[in-house]
């Protein structure tokens, strides 16, 4: 099911229409520009800082010298750990002179488990995680702790993304779910949720229509929002498409009262 849910969505994809296609920048086939010419190459060093310096020269700006390695360290630190390297480390990376010593601190920093810590956030931002139901009672979501660690530990064991996301659509459904792909399908239990809605099935489809906007949204990098009403010239996606994509969600079984 969850392979077929993936398939689905490359589906859609594939058959937003050509006008829209056309005329949307996001569906634009990657292109390989040529690489610019700058009027002073001796800080160039690959094909990105081309681009870079030739902005700054179009608008008549230099860059900055070059970091020291104390601020290159710290930028790293806090990038990929969010945290300020110890004295220990900076003057080490400070006195290691072998060419490779840039590349050692990025290891260090990849390996330790706080790059999972830091980045996880960012993901559990986009799927609107959180701890508690939301509406006037607000209840616990009992142990849904444990879909913020299997984030966390998907990062710092660098889990291929297509797992990824395979596993927290439906890690229960795929060949040989695991406990850790049962744990990821907490995807489905992130939205609002509340106990005595005064129209229970049309809390249950807004519970629907949520898992199909998140879905889109983070994993699609698109909007389907308007097409749950209407087909609508600014998204991609018909009414048909959403609700064929809704169905796919139908089967998830609802928390119960008091947000089990």
């Amino acid at each position: 099911k969850g392979t077929i849910l993936l398939a689905f969505f490359c589906q859609v994809l594939v058959s937003v229409s050509h006008a829209k296609r056309e005329g949307h920048w996001a569906f634009q086939p990657i292109g390989k520009p040529s690489i610019p010419r700058t009027r002073d190459a001796t800080e160039v060093r690959n094909s990105i800082d081309s681009f870079i310096y030739k902005r700054l020269e179009a608008n008549g700006l230099k860059p900055n010298g070059s970091a020291t390695r104390r601020e290159l360290i710290r930028r790293a630190s806090f990038d990929i750990t969010g945290l300020p390297p110890t004295l220990k480390e900076v003057e080490a990376f400070e006195n290691d002179q072998s060419p490779d010593a840039w590349e050692k601190v990025i290891d260090r920093l990849l390996a330790s488990p706080h790059y999972g810590e830091k980045w996880a956030r960012h993901w559990l931002d986009i799927v609107r995680y959180a701890e508690s139901n939301g509406f006037e009672r607000d209840s616990e979501k009992p142990h849904i702790w444990r879909y913020r660690d299997y984030i966390i530990d998907a990062f710092n064991m660098d889990l291929p993304y297509d797992q990824f996301l395979l596993q927290q659509l439906a890690g229960d459904e795929i060949q040989k779910p695991t406990s850790q792909s049962m744990i990821a399908t907490g995807f489905h239990r992130l939205m609002q949720w509340d106990d005595e809605p005064a129209d229970r099935l049309l809390h249950l489809f807004d519970n629907l229509d949520d898992d199909v906007r998140i879905t889109a949204e983070g994993m699609l990098g698109m909007t389907v929002g308007c097409a749950r009403c209407h087909d609508h010239k600014g998204d991609p996606i018909s009414q048909e498409d959403y609700y064929s994509f809704m169905a796919f969600f139908r089967g998830v079984k609802q928390p119960g009262k008091g947000g089990a």
